[in-house]
């Protein structure tokens, strides 16, 4: 068993966000139970060399996102930044996942293609060190991408937060609902692997 079991359950749990039925059951529990965040597609977006408004489309779970255009690459990616905060406490060596939607949007008639440099679970204050972190190439279609690994520090309850690193190009890039799931030390990693 890989992601997909996983995702299908994040997948379901996305939908179900608005209704009181949340009790998907993967084989591992009730996923829900292992989400630290509040899964949403409510994106607090920063930066000056953006423009960013939400957007409503069917086509991705939860009915819509934010689009947001970056103006010019930065030699520091985190120059633009989308986050979201996340309530739980991590423990050094658990096993997390990052799962969230996103999709590209072409600029200037070229490929709809984006790079996400910096996908983290970090500290939400100075310094800001992460507990995870990786990067993300994003299409032009919608997808669930998905970042499993071991928290490499603690986290306060209310300490952390979600950052998407996005001004690494000159891009567009459509972010959906994001999911922070841990599954605490002792689960096995290659369960979340793709």
């Amino acid at each position: 068993m890989k992601a997909v079991i996983v995702i299908a359950s994040l997948v379901a749990l996305a939908v179900g966000a608005g209704s009181s039925v949340l009790a998907r059951q993967d084989k591992d529990g009730d996923i829900l139970q292992k989400a630290i965040n509040k899964p949403s597609a409510n994106w607090q977006v920063q930066g000056a060399a953006q423009t960013n408004k939400p957007i409503k489309d069917k086509a991705v779970v939860g009915g819509g996102g934010i689009r947001v255009e970056v103006a010019a690459a930065s030699e520091q990616p985190w120059a633009v930044a989308a986050q979201q905060p996340i309530s739980g406490k991590i423990a050094k060596g658990d096993t997390l996942l990052l799962a969230f939607w996103a999709k590209a949007e072409s600029v200037d008639g070229g490929p709809a293609a984006a790079t996400i440099s910096g996908a983290r679970i970090q500290q939400s204050s100075a310094p800001y060190d992460a507990a995870m972190q990786g990067s993300v190439k994003i299409g032009g279609q919608w997808a669930m991408h998905t970042l499993p690994g071991k928290a490499a520090i603690d986290i306060p309850a209310g300490g952390g937060n979600i950052s998407l690193h996005l001004a690494s190009a000159r891009q567009t890039v459509v972010l959906g609902p994001v999911f922070v799931l841990d599954f605490g030390p002792d689960y096995d990693l290659s369960k979340l692997a793709n």
